[in-house]
Formats: structure tokens, sequence, C-alpha cells
């Protein structure tokens, strides 16, 4: 039970990982920095690190990622779905909508830039265990995720998400 929660969490890391800042960054942060309780920035370099059995096939995928911010939100934020105010300014960008889950206790939406050149996808992962917003400027190979998540095994990565930083508060 343990190993197919942890793999859950790895999944959807890495779908905001391989989602593919700077013209939208701004539209992003306004929604994310007024809701959020921990704010991460990856760049390719960082996010290697986290890969501490050093997968191959992620490596590859993130080099092509510019700049990934993760940001997980407050309560209020998913239990209001603030976040749908963000969703539709993004729409109204000309963002298009690739994902939407709903049902069940879960929310995703997962949109994307119809330019193909400045490739920026932003999106919102919403459940009872955990609420996320991220925005990924740059590319990955969307075919390579089934492979890569498949092979990974329990302590393959650093949980940034669930690291214990009361220490440092």
């Amino acid at each position: 039970m343990i190993m197919i929660k942890n793999k859950i969490y790895i999944t959807i890391f890495f779908l905001t990982v391989f989602l593919s800042v700077n013209g939208q960054e701004d539209l992003f942060k306004d929604f994310a920095e007024e809701h959020k309780e921990r704010a991460f920035c990856f760049y390719p370099s960082t996010l290697r690190m986290l890969n501490i059995a050093e997968n191959p096939e992620f490596n590859e995928i993130v080099n092509d990622i510019d700049k990934l911010l993760v940001y997980k939100l407050d309560s209020i934020s998913g239990a209001d779905k603030l976040y749908i105010k963000m969703i539709d300014d993004f729409k109204s960008k000309g963002f298009e909508e690739f994902v939407f889950i709903q049902g069940g206790g879960n929310d995703m939406h997962l949109l994307g830039s119809p330019q193909t050149d400045d490739r920026e996808f932003v999106g919102i992962v919403i459940n009872d265990e955990i609420s996320l917003a991220f925005y990924l400027k740059g590319d990955i190979g969307w075919e390579q995720i089934p492979k890569m998540i498949s092979s990974f095994q329990e302590g393959d990565f650093i949980d940034v998400l669930d690291l214990n930083f009361t220490e440092f508060d």
C-alpha cells in the first residue's frame, strides 16, 4: 500500500515536472504566492540532483526543461477552488486545456501554450492529500514518461514535497 501511494506521489510529481516561464510566470505567481505553504524552483541541474538512483531516462527528459516552479498550496485554495480564476486567466491568454480531471475528490488541470517555440505549461493537482500548482517552461519527451515511471523504485528520488522544513522555519 505504501509503495502504491509513493508511486502515485512520484507520478504526480513527474507529471508536474514533465509538463512544460517568464511571459506568463507573473500570472502564475500572482495566484500561487498568495496561497502557498511552500514553493520550489527547479532547473535541470537541481532536478537531476533529486534523482539519487541516477535514472538515465529521467536525466535525459529534464535536459530540455528551462525552469519548473512547484507550489504546495494551502488547504483553502483547494477547498474553495480559488485556482479556477488562474486557470481562466491562462485560457484568456490563449493557453489550451490539455488535461481536465474532476471527480472522486480529485481535480487536475493542465494547460499549455499553443506556441511551439516557447513551450509553457501550467497546472493544478488537488486531492485529499496534496494541493499543488506548477508552472514549467521548456519541453519534454512525452513518449518517454511511461517507460521512466515504470522503472521507478522506492528510494530512487528525493521527495522534496515531503521534506521536514520546520527546523529551518
